[in-house]
């Protein structure tokens, strides 16, 4: 489902600099914080800043309309323990220092369904060595998908790299302590489609 373009979210961005993230000051960031990789509308990030009131949740978004949305979110709800970065997974995950995120999520992530468009799934093996390095011990990937290859190959990848698999849920319900829904995973419950999860951790 792709988001129609909306003219204002781009400007509404410049105006609310506080809450970006630029790459510069990514690097500048101390302590831990959490991740989620393809935020969408916001509605999980803004969901899971209120769940966890001490923790930074640090989404990223590379498209500007899902971004502007997800500003206008944590702005008008003065979330502030949630920030926001308008760029793409592979020019962020570099510049993060080794053992500092606490927990990534990916939620319901492009599938990129053709074989020759594999190494852009956000759990292809490059990907997991990253999470792996910036993960604190302990740290938790967590996935929710409701596509069933994507849901396939994340645990064939994830069982060739160095997580442990905690869970893996073919019809998850939704109801574990510390999560939220997105948009998407709304309209599909909605529907009745099911919602697949894995978590994982780096001991």
């Amino acid at each position: 489902m792709r988001t129609k373009y909306k003219s204002w979210t781009k400007p509404y961005i410049e105006e609310h600099p506080e809450v970006i993230v630029t790459l510069d000051q990514l690097k500048g960031i101390e302590g831990n914080f959490a991740l989620e990789i393809g935020s969408g509308k916001g509605k999980f990030l803004a969901d899971m800043a209120g769940l966890n009131p001490e923790l930074l949740i640090l989404g990223i978004e590379r498209n500007v309309t899902c971004a502007g949305i997800t500003c206008k979110k944590l702005v008008e709800n003065e979330i502030l323990n949630a920030r926001l970065m308008l760029a793409s997974a592979d020019e962020i995950l570099p510049s993060i220092k080794d053992n500092t995120i606490l927990d990534i999520y990916l939620n319901f992530s492009d599938p990129w369904p053709k074989k020759r468009h594999f190494k852009r799934r956000l759990t292809y093996g490059t990907y997991l060595k990253q999470y792996y390095r910036v993960l604190v011990k302990g740290g938790k990937l967590i996935i929710k998908t409701d596509n069933d290859d994507l849901f396939s190959f994340s645990q064939e990848t994830l069982g060739e790299s160095q997580f442990k698999v905690l869970e893996v849920l073919d019809d998850y319900d939704g109801k574990a302590l510390l999560d939220a829904m997105t948009e998407y995973e709304i309209s599909f419950r909605e529907k009745g489609q099911k919602i697949h999860r894995i978590v994982a951790i780096k001991e």
